[in-house]
Protein backbone atom coordinates (compact mmCIF):
# COMPACT_ATOMS: atom_id res chain seq x y z
CA UNK A 1 0.00 0.00 0.00
CA UNK A 2 1.44 3.84 -0.70
CA UNK A 3 1.42 6.31 1.36
CA UNK A 4 -0.56 9.55 0.63
CA UNK A 5 1.68 11.61 -1.93
CA UNK A 6 1.59 14.88 0.70
CA UNK A 7 3.55 12.96 2.83
CA UNK A 8 6.23 13.49 -0.38
CA UNK A 9 6.56 17.08 0.90
CA UNK A 10 7.93 17.68 3.98
CA UNK A 11 8.51 21.46 5.10
CA UNK A 12 12.37 20.83 4.46
CA UNK A 13 11.27 19.57 0.84
CA UNK A 14 8.94 22.32 0.32
CA UNK A 15 11.67 25.06 1.76
CA UNK A 16 14.35 24.20 -0.59
CA UNK A 17 11.56 24.22 -3.54
CA UNK A 18 10.56 27.41 -2.77
CA UNK A 19 13.99 29.03 -2.00
CA UNK A 20 16.31 26.93 -3.41
CA UNK A 21 20.10 27.61 -2.46
CA UNK A 22 22.76 27.73 -5.34
CA UNK A 23 20.37 28.33 -8.49
CA UNK A 24 22.06 29.41 -11.32
CA UNK A 25 24.96 29.14 -13.27
CA UNK A 26 28.20 29.05 -11.96
CA UNK A 27 30.11 31.22 -14.16
CA UNK A 28 34.12 30.38 -13.61
CA UNK A 29 32.51 26.45 -13.61
CA UNK A 30 35.22 23.54 -14.51
CA UNK A 31 32.88 21.17 -14.80
CA UNK A 32 29.14 20.66 -16.26
CA UNK A 33 26.96 17.97 -16.24
CA UNK A 34 23.54 17.34 -17.62
CA UNK A 35 20.52 14.42 -16.74
CA UNK A 36 16.99 14.64 -17.30
CA UNK A 37 13.90 12.14 -16.49
CA UNK A 38 12.24 11.42 -19.46
CA UNK A 39 9.23 9.98 -18.00
CA UNK A 40 8.14 13.62 -16.30
CA UNK A 41 10.41 16.04 -18.68
CA UNK A 42 12.54 17.38 -15.89
CA UNK A 43 16.17 18.20 -17.04
CA UNK A 44 18.61 19.81 -14.63
CA UNK A 45 22.16 20.74 -15.41
CA UNK A 46 24.75 21.06 -12.36
CA UNK A 47 27.87 23.13 -12.92
CA UNK A 48 30.89 22.66 -10.44
CA UNK A 49 34.67 24.35 -9.54
CA UNK A 50 36.61 21.40 -8.71
CA UNK A 51 40.28 22.60 -7.71
CA UNK A 52 42.45 19.12 -7.52
CA UNK A 53 40.19 16.46 -5.93
CA UNK A 54 37.55 19.19 -4.37
CA UNK A 55 34.53 20.38 -4.90
CA UNK A 56 34.59 24.46 -4.36
CA UNK A 57 31.58 25.17 -5.49
CA UNK A 58 28.51 23.86 -6.89
CA UNK A 59 25.29 25.30 -8.87
CA UNK A 60 22.43 23.75 -10.89
CA UNK A 61 19.82 24.64 -12.91
CA UNK A 62 16.76 23.56 -15.37
CA UNK A 63 13.00 22.82 -14.97
CA UNK A 64 12.01 20.12 -12.40
CA UNK A 65 9.45 19.23 -9.61
CA UNK A 66 9.70 20.44 -6.20
CA UNK A 67 11.54 16.87 -5.16
CA UNK A 68 14.14 17.36 -8.08
CA UNK A 69 14.61 21.21 -7.03
CA UNK A 70 14.85 20.40 -3.05
CA UNK A 71 16.98 17.66 -3.84
CA UNK A 72 19.80 19.51 -5.84
CA UNK A 73 19.57 22.55 -3.41
CA UNK A 74 20.48 19.86 -0.82
CA UNK A 75 23.50 18.76 -3.04
CA UNK A 76 25.09 21.29 -4.13
CA UNK A 77 24.92 22.83 -0.31
CA UNK A 78 26.34 19.41 0.40
CA UNK A 79 29.24 19.78 -2.17
CA UNK A 80 31.00 22.81 -1.53
CA UNK A 81 34.19 21.67 -0.08
CA UNK A 82 33.78 18.14 -0.42
CA UNK A 83 36.10 15.67 -2.00
CA UNK A 84 34.15 14.55 -5.72
CA UNK A 85 33.92 10.72 -4.49
CA UNK A 86 31.09 12.47 -2.01
CA UNK A 87 28.72 12.33 -5.02
CA UNK A 88 29.16 8.58 -5.37
CA UNK A 89 28.77 7.82 -1.83
CA UNK A 90 25.61 9.89 -1.47
CA UNK A 91 23.97 8.65 -4.35
CA UNK A 92 24.44 5.17 -2.73
CA UNK A 93 23.31 6.32 0.69
CA UNK A 94 20.03 7.84 -1.18
CA UNK A 95 19.25 4.06 -3.01
CA UNK A 96 20.08 2.28 0.36
CA UNK A 97 17.35 4.82 1.95
CA UNK A 98 14.76 3.80 -0.71
CA UNK A 99 15.26 0.22 -0.27
CA UNK A 100 15.06 0.63 3.79
CA UNK A 101 18.49 -0.25 4.08
CA UNK A 102 19.97 3.01 5.37
CA UNK A 103 19.50 6.64 6.65
CA UNK A 104 20.75 9.45 4.68
CA UNK A 105 22.66 12.28 6.06
CA UNK A 106 21.16 16.04 7.49
CA UNK A 107 18.27 17.11 5.36
CA UNK A 108 18.53 14.16 2.62
CA UNK A 109 16.97 12.18 4.83
CA UNK A 110 13.90 14.24 3.84
CA UNK A 111 13.14 11.98 1.45
CA UNK A 112 12.86 8.84 3.08
CA UNK A 113 9.05 8.68 2.20
CA UNK A 114 10.00 8.39 -1.44
CA UNK A 115 10.89 4.54 -0.86
CA UNK A 116 6.81 4.09 -1.14
CA UNK A 117 7.39 6.31 -4.23
CA UNK A 118 9.33 4.01 -6.69
CA UNK A 119 8.78 6.54 -9.38
CA UNK A 120 9.63 9.64 -7.47
CA UNK A 121 12.85 8.40 -6.30
CA UNK A 122 14.11 9.40 -10.09
CA UNK A 123 13.22 12.47 -9.16
CA UNK A 124 15.28 12.90 -5.80
CA UNK A 125 18.48 10.89 -8.11
CA UNK A 126 18.39 13.10 -10.61
CA UNK A 127 20.73 15.81 -9.47
CA UNK A 128 23.35 13.25 -8.54
CA UNK A 129 23.02 11.64 -11.61
CA UNK A 130 23.59 15.21 -13.19
CA UNK A 131 26.43 15.52 -10.54
CA UNK A 132 28.59 12.50 -11.88
CA UNK A 133 28.05 13.11 -15.77
CA UNK A 134 29.59 16.40 -14.48
CA UNK A 135 32.54 14.65 -13.05
CA UNK A 136 32.83 11.97 -16.16
CA UNK A 137 36.55 12.48 -17.80
CA UNK A 138 35.25 14.28 -21.38
CA UNK A 139 36.43 12.86 -24.40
Amino acid sequence: MSAHPSTLYSETVLAHNRAPRHCGCLADATHRGVAENALCGDQLALTLRLRGDLIEAAMFDGESCAITTACASMLTAALHGAPRARVGELRMVMTAMFRGDATAPGEFAAFAELRHHPARQRCALLPFDAALSALQPKE
